[in-house]
This record gives C-alpha cells, sequence and structure tokens, in this order.
C-alpha cells in the first residue's frame, strides 16, 4: 500500500523557505478574505514541522501542496509532484505531475521545439532517474535548460 505524505513549499517564522514535511492537511469550509482569491478557488490549512523543529500552520493553495508519488528514485530519495528528476543524459531535468488524462504521475516534457507536452508515466523510468531538486526552488533548472 502507497504511503500517504505531503510537503508544503513556504517560508518558516525564522525565514526558511523550502518543502516542509506536513503532519496535517485540511481544506478550510470558509474562505477568508483576507486571503485574497486562491488559484485553485480553496484554500488549505497545512500544520508542518519547522526548521526549528517546531509546530507550525500556514494557509495556502493547492500549487503550494507536494504529493508523495509512493515512489523512490534510484538512490532511494522519495519522489513528490514538482520534483525535477534527471538521467544525467544530455536532455534537461523533467518535472513531475499529475495527469488526469494518464491518471497517474508523469514526467512533463515541455521542452519539444514544436510546443508539444509530452507526459510520460513515472512508473516507466523511475528507478533510472534521480530527484536532483524541485519547481520551487531550482525552477532555475528548468529555465536554463
Amino acid at each position: 500500500m502507497r504511503e500517504i505524505k505531503f510537503q508544503v513549499f513556504t517560508e518558516d517564522w525564522k525565514g526558511v523557505k523550502k518543502c516542509f514535511d506536513c503532519y496535517s492537511l485540511y481544506l478550510l469550509e470558509e474562505i477568508p478574505l483576507s486571503f485574497g482569491k486562491p488559484k485553485d478557488g480553496r484554500w488549505y490549512k497545512v500544520a508542518f514541522t519547522n526548521s526549528e523543529g517546531d509546530k507550525e500552520t500556514v494557509v495556502v493553495d493547492r500549487d503550494k501542496i507536494r504529493m508523495f508519488t509512493g515512489l523512490k528514485d534510484k538512490n532511494g530519495k522519495e519522489i513528490y509532484e514538482g520534483d525535477l528528476l534527471t538521467d544525467y543524459g544530455e536532455a534537461p531535468p523533467l518535472y513531475v505531475e499529475y495527469s488526469e488524462e494518464h491518471g497517474a504521475y508523469c514526467f512533463v516534457d515541455k521542452f519539444d521545439p514544436s510546443g508539444t507536452v509530452y507526459y510520460t508515466p513515472l512508473m516507466i523510468y523511475y528507478e533510472q532517474m534521480e530527484v536532483i531538486g524541485n519547481i520551487f526552488q531550482d525552477g532555475d533548472l528548468l529555465r536554463d535548460s
């Protein structure tokens, strides 16, 4: 059975900005107007352990939450949504995203010269790949490619 785990990309009260492991996550029924309008129309309250080991909560929209895919790379590192993976070939790193069309987590390749976006199910190649970062903290790896 796949382990259900989440991370949140946020800044803690010490000013450390990174992906933190969550220990609680829930959808807010009422949207506080002071938070503005989230991209998907919903806010989530997330509790996480911060950089000092203390408990902290934050309210974010879905694009700041990363779900564990249940898979690990060739080095045994857990693969989350938004992770950047490479096989150290000449191709730029690929990132992980859930595809409704494929019903699976996929590698996303948006670097085709024709502008076509390719989705390859993660299950096919994940054991050959290595996590080298994530789109939140290392997105420049995608832009520089």
